[in-house]
């Protein structure tokens, strides 16, 4: 679009451009907005992602507040820590598993670009054989002219 407002008379093209940078900001915001909820979309719904954020932040609160306020009972404490190490390995788990599954999209972005690449190499190679082709045929037609050219002066 920016290309495009150069080439546009000046009496319009304060308007437009004024009308690019309002899109080109809302769309910055919408992108920023949504960053976290995409990623996040094929995996969890954006509200499970929110819930547990929020268990992580109480788990974390938690371990914080009770190595601040010992307790003076020792099986109360026991039973928190196990809480806060089961609720640290669920984390655990849901990051892993978020992580093998972004290796999977890696590992297949990185087939695809393989694939891409040996595409572009096979139509190098066409192109090339092309080229070779055609200085090959355009130096038969040289030759055929020349041929030519011969027989018409000795004909005349």
């Amino acid at each position: 679009m920016e290309i495009e407002i150069q080439g546009m008379p000046q009496s319009i093209k304060s308007r437009y451009q004024t009308k690019t940078k309002s899109c080109k900001a809302e769309l910055n915001r919408l992108k920023k907005a949504s960053v976290s909820i995409f990623f996040f979309s094929s995996c969890v719904s954006a509200q499970e992602v929110l819930q547990k954020d929020l268990l992580a932040t109480s788990a974390r609160s938690d371990l914080l507040s009770s190595s601040a306020s010992p307790s003076d009972d020792p099986y109360s404490s026991a039973a928190s820590d196990r809480t806060r190490l089961l609720a640290g390995t669920t984390i655990l788990e849901d990051s892993s598993r978020r992580l093998e599954e972004a290796e999977g999209i890696a590992l297949e972005t990185e087939q695809v670009g393989a694939d891409t690449l040996r595409a572009l190499r096979m139509q190098r190679d066409q192109l090339v054989n092309s080229q070779n082709t055609l200085r090959e045929a355009d130096g038969s037609i040289d030759r055929a002219s020349g041929t030519l050219k011969k027989m018409v002066r000795r004909w005349v």
